[in-house]
């Protein structure tokens, strides 16, 4: 999938609850899930000592006091992330004469905000996919544009939006969040930041900011009313508790005659037991484990050894190791991303290295700072991972909880489900890419598809959650015509799509449009959908780009059915588009609005308003993603 996110208020962060795996490491034959897995009571789910770590985000204040809310909505955590720092920056000794009360809140638990008695809102919100608010704070963004909204015009605001600038709306979550919250009555603290993937001199920058023009605010004095401890963790499987499924079917959808051709899985995980429920247009996240190589050699890089006790990361997912210590192979196996390097690790290296050319080195990639402007360090990055960087600076005189404090969360992945729950709701299929590529001159591999392709079977489980993506359905009518556009795995969404649609007996048109390299390799249900094709339940649009001397790609196919487009446009057809964000979905776009001024004998202007229009009436609902 995913492609797929104020006056005195300050997000809480409340829960950080997770759930984790225990695998052991076998040297010979890689990872035994079975030795691993433990079932875990609730009420063990934290630990004394976590608990202890986490109350600081949790705390009710018992004395007077200026309480400023910092509220955050999340999809994979990094709103979080800087949620918690925004906290420890106000919560700081050279604020303490402010009597500041930062509390740090998921906007998932809205609903024990009075926002009658806040004042300050510090809001960082993400926005994924195709502008898409995050699954958790739904909620929220619905009650705040309800008739039920609460009037802020006693409250400041300001709001830190993240986003991705592949993606045509950026930060999207972000602007509709402020403008919703100027529309209540909210004033502005300071402008509203956008933020491109994790620019953390920006971020600062916003955060000091914020604190800056807090401090000029004559806030009143009051006795909190929030006690986040009691605040009700929840209960079901998700993000932070997710369930362990069992995978049921794997086998591959792709024929592979060289190391360039594709390669690409379905498989099948059992939710039975989980009270899991999705629906078609939905993802499902899966958490891996990095490759026991991989995390050995690092483990070297850092000169440590596996068994080595670091502090539990206060985002791992429950339910966490006992104690507060989790030994080095474990955390970097299950908690840590072993492939992005943070500028800040790059920093600390560099502060701490003895060697004289590697200080050099170092130096001259910093010269310019951390910020993304400095596109010699940006440059240089992008082709390492951080096993690469700690070799290159070898000499560093860091101690391994420093430099994995500067490592990032390992996220988990986000797939399309490939059926609908009509047809068993018990079970979600996963269609995936797996990931192979060269870098420096060594092969490497992803972390997710691999895991599942090299390293897991079936019968053996691993954690999967549920992601929404309400912005992604089908219509509520089955009598209005689909129009699927959806080349590679693009089609995971679309296999749902149709499954619903023919168990719901729809009268009206499916269409599905697909490509692909090798009708005879890579043509992702080629037996399904053809059959179904010929039984006149589907029309299946194919191309094929490497089949003939002249590429030919799905936009080229729209181009040349632009008459029976524009006919189902004008019926009330739905439009959907998955896949890739940089290059397809632009490209489909282009077609799709050539349609509309071929037959429809719109001019550019007004055939970018028909689109809008579309867009506005979840008629043309897009499900793309940055690779």
């Amino acid at each position: 999938m995913f492609g797929l996110i104020a006056a005195g208020v300050v997000v809480l962060l409340v829960g950080y609850c997770t759930w984790v795996l225990f695998f052991n490491l076998d040297q010979e034959t890689g990872t035994d899930l079975s030795d691993f897995i433990r079932d875990t009571p609730d009420e063990e789910l934290v630990s004394p000592q976590q608990s202890n770590a986490l109350s600081k985000y949790c705390t009710k204040y018992e004395e007077p006091g200026k309480q400023i809310l910092i509220l955050y909505g999340t999809e994979y955590g990094f709103s979080e992330e800087i949620a918690r720092k925004l906290f420890d920056k106000a919560d700081e000794e050279s604020y303490q004469e402010l009597s500041w009360q930062p509390r740090v809140m998921n906007s998932k638990d809205f609903e024990n905000i009075d926002f009658s008695k806040e004042q300050a809102l510090l809001c960082v919100f993400s926005t994924t996919g195709d502008g898409v608010p995050p699954t958790d704070c739904l909620g929220f963004f619905e009650h705040i544009s309800s008739k039920d909204a609460p009037d802020l015009s006693h409250t400041h605001y300001t709001v830190l939006a993240l986003g991705d600038y592949n993606y045509p709306h950026f930060c999207k979550t972000g602007k509709q969040l402020e403008t919703r919250l100027s529309s209540l009555g909210s004033q502005p603290l300071q402008a509203r930041v956008d933020i491109d993937l994790e620019d953390w001199p920006t971020i600062n920058g916003w955060m000091d900011g914020a604190l800056e023009a807090l401090g000029q605010l004559d806030l009143s004095s009051a006795t909190d009313y929030l006690d986040l401890s009691v605040i009700e963790e929840e209960t079901g499987h998700s993000r932070t508790r997710p369930f362990m499924a069992e995978m049921t079917v794997k086998y591959s959808l792709t024929q592979m005659d060289s190391s360039n051709d594709k390669e690409t899985l379905h498989t099948e995980f059992n939710l039975k037991g989980s009270e899991l429920e999705y629906t078609s247009g939905d993802a499902l996240g899966i958490y891996p484990l990095n490759n026991p190589p991989e995390v050995e050699n690092l483990i070297n890089a850092l000169h440590s050894t596996a068994e080595t006790q670091i502090p539990v990361p206060l985002f791992c997912y429950s339910p966490k190791p006992e104690g507060d210590k989790v030994s080095l192979r474990d955390a970097l196996m299950k908690y840590y991303d072993l492939k992005t390097v943070k500028m800040d690790l790059m920093k600390m290296l560099v502060g701490s290295v003895v060697d004289k050319k590697e200080k050099e080195k170092g130096e001259a990639l910093l010269k310019d700072g951390l910020s993304k402007k400095n596109k010699s360090l940006a440059g240089y990055l992008s082709e390492c991972e951080v096993l690469d960087v700690l070799s290159a600076f070898s000499s560093f005189q860091c101690s391994v909880e420093e430099l994995i404090s500067q490592l990032r969360p390992l996220q988990p992945r986000y797939y399309s489900i490939a059926s609908s729950p009509k047809k068993d709701a018990n079970v979600a299929c996963v269609c995936a890419a797996v990931v192979r590529y060269t870098l420096q001159a060594t092969p490497r591999t992803g972390v997710c598809t691999t895991f599942i392709q090299d390293r897991f079977s079936v019968g053996e489980k691993c954690p999967v959650f549920i992601s929404r993506n309400p912005d992604f359905r089908l219509p509520l009518s089955g009598d209005v015509p689909a129009i699927m556009i959806g080349p590679g795995t693009g089609i995971a969404p679309f296999r749902a799509f149709i499954q619903e649609r023919l168990l719901s007996e729809c009268k009206s048109k499916s269409v599905l449009y697909f490509g692909c390299r090798h009708k005879d390799k890579d043509f992702l249900y080629k037996n399904e959908l053809e059959k179904l094709a010929s039984e006149k339940l589907l029309v299946l649009r194919t191309a094929f780009s490497r089949d003939q001397t002249n590429k030919v790609y799905v936009q080229d196919l729209i181009r040349e059915d632009a008459e029976m487009l524009w006919t189902l446009m004008e019926e009330g057809a739905h439009i959907y588009v998955c896949g890739d964000a940089v290059h397809m979905a632009g490209d489909v776009h282009e077609a799709l609005l050539g349609v509309m001024k071929e037959r429809g004998g719109l001019s550019t202007e007004e055939a970018e308003q028909y689109m809008e229009k579309l867009e506005k009436a979840a008629r043309y609902q897009r499900d793309v993603w940055v690779t």
